[in-house]
C-alpha cells in the first residue's frame, strides 16, 4: 500500500462538475510539489501534462492512462472514417474499441453546438475518474482523480473566457484535421 496524504487531501477544496474552480492545475501541482514524495509528485504531474509513456506501477494511473489513449483513438477513428481517412493512420498505440466510448463520441458529433460536444466528452472522462476514485480517500489514486478533475475544470473555464469564446467561434468557421480536438485530442 501506498503512501497515505490525509493533510494534503483534507485540505484540498471540493470540485464538483461544472462547478466553481478552486485553483488552477499549476497552483494544485505547486503545492503536490511540497507534500508529496518525489515519486508520487513526478507521477502526478506526468499525468497532468498528459505523458503517456510514463513508467509506473500504479494501477489508477495506467487505467487513466489506457482510458484516455482508448477515448483519443475513438475520437480520431470516428474523424478519420468521417473523412474517409484510413483510421489506422490517426490512432496511437493499439486501438482497443470500446462501446461506451464509441456512444460518447457519436453522440458528441451529433451535437450542434461544439463547446457542448466538449462538455459531454468531458462529463464522460469526469465520470471514469468518479468511478476510478471509488474506496480512495486520502492515498495518491485520489490527488492523481482530482487533480485530472481539476484539470477538465480548469479547461471550462478558459472555455468561458473572452479568449476562449473567440476560439470557438474560429473553430466553427473552419474545417478541422482527423486527429483534432478542442481537449488537445
Amino acid at each position: 500500500m501506498g503512501a497515505s496524504y490525509y493533510y494534503f487531501i483534507a485540505s484540498l477544496p471540493m470540485i464538483l462538475w461544472d462547478g466553481k474552480l478552486p485553483m488552477s492545475g499549476d497552483e494544485f501541482l505547486s503545492h503536490a510539489r511540497r507534500l508529496l514524495a518525489g515519486n508520487d509528485f513526478d507521477l502526478v504531474e506526468k499525468l497532468l501534462k498528459g505523458e503517456e509513456d510514463v513508467k509506473t506501477d500504479n494501477a489508477a494511473a495506467l487505467t487513466w492512462i489506457k482510458f484516455n489513449r482508448n477515448f483519443r483513438n475513438e475520437i480520431a477513428w470516428f474523424r478519420a472514417h468521417r473523412a474517409r481517412k484510413d483510421p489506422l493512420k490517426h490512432i496511437r498505440g493499439t486501438y482497443e474499441h470500446e462501446p461506451s466510448l464509441r456512444e460518447a463520441v457519436h453522440e458528441a458529433s451529433g451535437m450542434p453546438d461544439l463547446l457542448e460536444a466538449e462538455k459531454l466528452l468531458d462529463q464522460r472522462r469526469w465520470q471514469f475518474l468518479d468511478d476510478l476514485a471509488v474506496g480512495h480517500y486520502f492515498d495518491l489514486e485520489f490527488l492523481i482523480c482530482y487533480g485530472l478533475k481539476l484539470e477538465i475544470l480548469e479547461r471550462h473555464y478558459e472555455y468561458k473566457s473572452p479568449k476562449g469564446k473567440e476560439v470557438f467561434e474560429g473553430i466553427k468557421a473552419m474545417e478541422l484535421p482527423v486527429d483534432w480536438a478542442v481537449s488537445g485530442i
